[in-house]
């Protein structure tokens, strides 16, 4: 079914269709967002923008609409974002709202890189970044590492035995076949000494149910760039899927918007607040020792910039 739903100053298409598969039923929608002015009609407006939408914090979206002055759109879908199609609803009523703002910033591959200074950016702004994006997720990859050892020793079982009935086998000597046989082993130990279990639990430990995503604005400016760690159970997708539909890195003008996380540079290192009981001190310098430590593991330095993601999406025409 579809419709307009239309407030003072914007107009929103809405499509919603329920599709009963073999087993289970499937909810698809798209939300398209267009304005239209008092004395626009629908047929001006016909090349409308449809967000595809990648990743979207539902949570951070409310909370936001909770504390902006409510729009009509905003106040009708705030409290009721139940399904896909009304979240997305939501965002893009949020969405002009936190990018309007005389703090905000758009950053896309013109944007002029001689005011990328610590100075030009503040903790907790809102940023729109439009560029190359990159989609880590160590965990998933640190799992499929894991289970690397077993697949690559079946394939080499398999290469050899096509090797040995193939025309070349078959004019290899013993020796050469052997030599083949040792050469894939001593590759594959090779692999085994990572240990890749106990790397699979240190990369939990560091991003545990987070993708890393890196933003760049511009290829010739591979400094400048945002990093932030987004929770899995906010993508649309899994991550094996998101590996499988756009691999690591897409270039292709997404937009991620989200805000700026900068902790004062000037700040001392954090010393321990000490009550006088000995055990929760001690604890407490653990505490300590360890934020430094994931710090230095996964906290990006300047020019490279901390964001906390919003939504991050594609455009179609």
């Amino acid at each position: 079914m579809c419709g307009l739903v239309s407030d003072s100053y914007r107009t929103y298409g809405r499509c919603d269709f329920n599709r009963m598969g073999a087993l289970t039923p499937q909810e698809v929608s798209a939300t398209f967002g267009f304005d239209l002015s008092p004395e626009t009609s629908v047929s001006d407006k016909n090349a409308a923008t449809y967000r595809d939408f990648i990743y979207l914090d539902v949570d951070r979206v409310r909370s936001i609409a909770a504390q902006l002055p409510r729009p009509a759109e905003a106040g009708k879908t705030a409290d009721a974002v139940d399904g896909r199609a009304a979240r997305e609803r939501l965002y893009l009523a949020v969405e002009p709202l936190i990018l309007n703002r005389p703090t905000a910033i758009r950053i896309g591959p013109d944007f002029n890189f001689t005011e990328w200074t610590p100075s030009s950016f503040a903790d907790g702004r809102f940023v729109g970044v439009n560029g190359i994006v990159r989609l880590l997720d160590y965990t998933w990859l640190a799992r499929a590492l894991g289970g690397l050892p077993a697949v690559l020793k079946k394939m080499s079982k398999i290469e050899l035995a096509a090797l040995k009935n193939s025309d070349e086998g078959r004019r290899m000597s013993k020796s050469a076949l052997q030599q083949k046989s040792l050469e894939n082993q001593s590759a594959i130990a090779r692999i085994e000494e990572f240990k890749m279990d106990e790397l699979s639990e240190v990369v939990a430990a560091l991003y545990p149910g987070v993708v890393r995503v890196k933003i760049r604005p511009s290829a010739e400016h591979p400094q400048h760039v945002f990093v932030a760690s987004a929770e899995t159970a906010n993508f649309y997708d899994p991550p094996a899927a998101l590996s499988q539909k756009y691999g690591v890195e897409i270039d292709a003008g997404w937009t991620v918007v989200g805000q700026l996380n900068l902790p004062n540079p000037d700040a001392p290192p954090p010393q321990p607040i000490r009550i006088g009981n000995q055990m929760e001190d001690a604890f407490e310098q653990m505490a300590l020792l360890m934020n430094n430590a994931f710090r230095v593991a996964t906290a990006p330095a300047f020019p490279a910039l901390s964001l906390t993601p919003i939504a991050i999406y594609r455009d179609a025409k």
